[in-house]
């Protein structure tokens, strides 16, 4: 189940990958996207959309031109939960870093915090909820805007 859980997270250790792609026409309804909010310590909250499926992809704010690029991963905690609230499964993913990045002071740096929630059918256990919340810190770009 936790291997499944990773697969519905692309953030999770939620994973935002630095070397982004181009981000597609329509991000949200990419069959890869997955939509999450954040709030930061930079005064915005941001309506992001990954759209990747690698550890540290970046983050397209669906109000603006921004991106938001990852450069370290506080703890993540999940849990799937099935149509009656029984947990079926609960994790904890342990802080990750990319690289030497956190050692580099960006001017748009900022910490943001994030919770999120996605209902999907399982054939075997029926509707099944997975809720994840965790911290990210990396930067926006662009600069200015």
């Amino acid at each position: 189940m936790r291997t499944f859980a990773r697969l519905v997270l692309p953030l999770s250790g939620l994973a935002l990958v630095a070397a982004a792609g181009p981000v597609a026409a329509d991000p949200v309804n990419a069959p890869e996207a997955t939509h999450v909010p954040l709030t930061c310590d930079n005064g915005h909250t941001y309506d992001a959309v990954v759209n990747g499926d690698g550890d540290f992809s970046p983050a397209h704010d669906l109000n603006s031109n921004k991106m938001l690029v990852p450069t370290s991963f506080g703890e993540f905690t999940g849990t799937i939960t099935d149509s009656e609230g029984n947990v079926l499964d609960s994790f904890t993913d342990p802080p990750s870093s990319k690289g030497q990045s956190g050692k580099k002071h960006r001017k748009t740096a900022t910490s943001c915090t994030f919770t999120f929630g996605e209902t999907f059918e399982d054939p075997e256990l029926g509707t099944l909820t997975f809720s994840g919340a965790g911290s990210v810190t990396g930067f926006v770009t662009p600069a200015r805007g």
